[in-house]
């Protein structure tokens, strides 16, 4: 019953925003909490060198230098959340990427006591913590129930996340154009409940396979409007599946900014690479994705997921720092 009546009242809310805003307009934030003004039209940003660059804004601030991730199959961090987040410490980590949930799954936070203990530790340390989710877009109200929980959420010393990020990859849907204005309905909603000021990041599928190796996969892709939505994106560089080697991962993380940039031509988008996969990855290959983040414009990178960095990737990872 519970779960009927949330989910009821997530499908009035997202009904009601869709009512006030018309069509799905989208545009540009500060940064901050939930619970601010309407929000101003874009802003570009300057761009900043390597991951460690200086320029910085409150909407970005969660997604600068070296970060890792956490999925919810990672059990040796949930079983040990505090002991992960000393880890992540020691090596140099300035922010957590925590999922809470997908849409196959049956609540909001799949292990809500460790979710707690890592935003707790998390902050007692001076880490950022991110939120990530997973929508199937087939039922929007919960998608979107989802996700302002999420946003909303607090443990019980009064923690919450740093900033929310959608993952934005799930072919559920079938047809891209229902996908995509699901996608944007969903999105413009997240943003009038969180609020103008509050950091939100757009997790985007490879750009190489949306645009250069699998353009059926999702046609029309929104890389604009989601540029006015979102204050960053996180392309999912994952160069483990498609290609082998140090120069090759340094070409692919390259290609995946570059269409980026193409795609989103003049508004100087803020990009945090996503590399990896970590289990799959060498040493060297590390490197080659560090080499090209220090030489791209973006704000900052990070490895998926944690439990899969092996020493030789750390050695490359530091210069993130």
């Amino acid at each position: 019953m519970r779960s009927m009546v949330a989910r009821a009242c997530a499908l009035l809310c997202l009904v009601g925003l869709a009512a006030c805003m018309g069509s799905p307009e989208v545009v540009g934030s500060a940064g901050g909490r939930p619970g601010s003004s309407d929000r101003s039209t874009t802003r570009p940003l300057g761009p900043a060198k390597g991951a460690g660059a200086s320029s910085s804004t409150p909407a970005t601030q969660p997604y600068e230098g070296l970060g890792t991730w956490i999925d919810i199959y990672d059990t040796d961090v949930w079983e040990h959340p505090v002991h992960a987040v000393r880890s992540m410490v020691a090596h140099g980590i300035r922010t957590i990427y925590l999922q809470s949930s997908n849409y196959h799954r049956h609540r909001p936070f799949v292990h809500p006591e460790g979710v707690g203990a890592i935003v707790d530790a998390a902050h007692r340390r001076g880490l950022e913590v991110v939120a990530w989710y997973l929508p199937g877009f087939r039922d929007l109200a919960l998608d979107l129930h989802r996700a302002v929980r999420t946003i909303r959420f607090e443990t019980r010393s009064g923690n919450g996340f740093d900033s929310f990020a959608l993952d934005i990859e799930s072919s559920e849907v079938r047809l891209p154009s229902l996908r995509t204005a699901r996608l944007l309905r969903m999105s413009a909603a997240i943003r009038r409940a969180a609020g103008a000021e509050y950091p939100l990041g757009a997790i985007v599928a490879s750009p190489d396979r949306l645009v250069r190796t699998d353009p059926h996969f999702w046609p029309g892709f929104p890389w604009r409007q989601l540029a006015e939505t979102y204050d960053v994106f996180l392309p999912m560089t994952y160069y483990t599946y498609r290609v082998e080697g140090p120069r090759a991962a340094a070409w692919y993380t390259a290609q995946s900014v570059q269409i980026i940039r193409r795609q989103t031509s003049g508004l100087r988008v803020p990009i945090h690479v996503v590399g990896g996969i970590s289990f799959d990855a060498t040493g060297p290959e590390t490197q080659g994705f560090v080499d090209t983040v220090l030489e791209r414009d973006v704000i900052g990178a990070s490895y998926y997921t944690f439990p899969g960095i092996t020493v030789d990737q750390w050695k490359a990872l530091n210069a993130l720092r």
